[in-house]
């Protein structure tokens, strides 16, 4: 006797063959629709806390940086990139900084900070220089509001977090202050 869901279909033998519905099933018990609510309400915590801060900071930091431009944060479950900025315009008046949960949730204040001033210097460039988009210079850029030590631990935790093994942080943030690259003149001494 066949179902409403099931079928009988005939297999290469010829022979009948019974064949399971291909439908979704979902349990509705009063503990699952607690669970789900629980779960509902707490991805939307997540999202919701991080990306509130995650605003307050980048206004901050857009005045400080003088950008005028307005910026849209999303957080996504997946980024390719992990963060990153794109215009959504073609006058380049509005940008949308996607943020990727994982990575998000792993920084502290100060490693956001330099995360969003990051992301906020590829604004300044998209904006004054925008064929010159280089990871060392949003960097400079964002080093102007954030601290170098916390530039130098989202490096780490980002090649971490991809696998990756990085490169050179000094090609990536420049020298540290105070570091002196001018080549030590040669003296020479004369004896009399």
């Amino acid at each position: 006797m066949e179902g409403p869901g099931n079928c009988t279909v005939k297999n290469d033998c010829g022979s009948s063959v019974r064949e399971w519905p291909r439908r979704l099933r979902s349990v509705s018990t009063p503990r699952v629709q607690h669970l789900q609510l629980a779960l509902l309400f707490i991805f939307v915590f997540l999202l919701a806390r991080p990306v509130a801060k995650d605003s307050n900071i980048v206004n901050h930091l857009r005045a400080e940086l003088s950008i005028p431009n307005e910026v849209q944060i999303v957080v996504v479950s997946y980024d390719p990139l992990v963060f990153s900025l794109q215009p959504m315009d073609t006058h380049k008046d509005r940008f949308l900084l996607s943020m990727e949960l994982g990575f998000l949730l792993m920084l502290d204040d100060d490693e956001l900070r330099a995360a969003l001033a990051h992301e906020l210097g590829h604004v300044w460039i998209y904006t004054h220089h925008p064929f010159l988009q280089t990871e060392r210079m949003a960097n400079n850029l964002g080093l102007r509001v954030a601290n170098r030590a916390s530039f130098e631990k989202i490096y780490a935790k980002l090649w971490a977090y991809e696998g990756a093994s990085g490169v050179p942080i000094d090609d990536l943030l420049g020298p540290p202050v105070g570091a002196q690259n001018v080549p030590r003149s040669v003296v020479s001494e004369t004896r009399p």
